[in-house]
């Protein structure tokens, strides 16, 4: 088995075991649709069924998905991502790499069962916005908690890459933070960036920072929460299903 072959397989059966498991299997097929960014009519005539069929899955007009429904969206999904050049599979799989985990540089991560707007996210962690605001009501879909002083002085580029390219339409988190010039001059040399960007532990903000901000066109966010372990119980605590 080649090894792209494993990782579809890894990340099939994280798809297809989340819908299953989920309590509203058809809210979570649309995270996992809109995640791959497609239409549910491109999806729709690739699966060669009308587009309401996936709109009664999505709402729960259409009773829960069976095995082989899920098995052929989740193909679907993948499928289609193959054939745009595989951005979205690779993200998740630098995502789903646990040798960041490993060295304490990502201290947390999770994957929303819903979407949250920046704005209701930065709210929940006590922020106050310092660049981008016109993008706050973008949506999000997770985050990942990153010590940005280990991040700096213990990741190569390569490294790098797989921290930054497992953000899409996720939000940074840094902590440790002195200025915020080292963060966002490293998501500035990457390809794939986050929608959202928070620090903490911020004792004086560069300007650089937010002039990237506003450049890059990525909400930046200073949380006031006081420590690190009270940031993460925050984080973990957040559950975009129970916000207003």
């Amino acid at each position: 088995m080649s090894t792209q072959t494993s990782v579809r397989e890894r990340l099939a059966r994280r798809i297809a075991g989340e819908i299953a498991l989920s309590d509203y299997p058809g809210q979570t097929m649309r995270v996992w649709r809109e995640r791959f960014h497609l239409p549910q009519i491109v999806l729709a005539e690739f699966l060669n069924i009308s587009p309401s069929v996936i709109s009664d899955y999505e709402s729960g007009r259409r009773k829960s998905p069976g095995t082989s429904t899920i098995r052929r969206f989740v193909m679907a999904l993948l499928d289609l991502d193959e054939r745009n050049g595989g951005q979205v599979i690779s993200a998740f799989v630098r995502l789903m790499d646990t040798s960041l985990v490993d060295m304490n540089i990502v201290l947390a991560m999770s994957d929303f069962s819903s979407p949250l707007t920046c704005r209701r996210f930065a709210e929940l962690l006590k922020c106050d916005i310092r660049g981008g605001e016109a993008y706050l009501d973008r949506e999000i879909y997770g985050y990942t908690l990153v010590d940005v002083e280990r991040a700096v002085k213990e990741l190569d580029s390569d490294a790098f890459l797989k921290l930054f390219g497992a953000t899409t339409e996720r939000c940074l988190v840094f902590t440790r933070v002195n200025t915020g010039r080292a963060p966002m001059i490293a998501i500035k040399s990457q390809e794939f960036k986050p929608t959202f960007v928070v620090l903490h532990g911020v004792t004086k903000m560069d300007r650089l920072a937010v002039e990237l901000s506003e450049q890059m066109k990525i909400p930046l966010a200073v949380s006031q929460i006081g420590s690190v372990e009270t940031l993460t119980k925050q984080l973990r605590d957040i559950d975009p299903s129970n916000q207003e």
